[in-house]
């Protein structure tokens, strides 16, 4: 994907706001670290459960912490999308999408 497809699709900021805002994480770390350490060790059940009940343990955990890390980080990207609008004097919070309503379907995706 070229930078000019990024351009038409609004994923990327106008080149004159280029470098003005912070970019640092919005995910909370410790529920992060816990959610892939859960991930490594639901993989690790599934592995020795050798096709058992242990197995399915494992796969059912694995999908409940992919589902967890992916919210956290969607929601991440939802508030640093609010940052960069307020820091823009763009849309609000609530027009930003910064209450999860937006989705993560990139629509309107740091626009000014």
């Amino acid at each position: 994907m070229s930078i000019d497809d990024l351009r038409e699709q609004g994923v990327l900021l106008p080149e004159e706001e280029w470098g003005e805002h912070r970019l640092e994480t919005t995910v909370p770390l410790v529920p992060l670290a816990v959610g892939y350490l859960t991930a490594v060790l639901s993989l690790v059940a599934m592995f020795v459960g050798g096709g058992g009940t242990f197995t399915w343990i494992g796969a059912g955990t694995f999908l409940v912490a992919l589902y967890a890390l992916t919210w956290m980080c969607d929601r991440a990207v939802l508030r640093q999308r609010a940052r960069v609008r307020r820091e823009s004097g763009g849309a609000s919070d609530a027009e930003a999408g910064a209450d999860g309503d937006e989705g993560s379907s990139g629509e309107g995706a740091l626009e000014p």
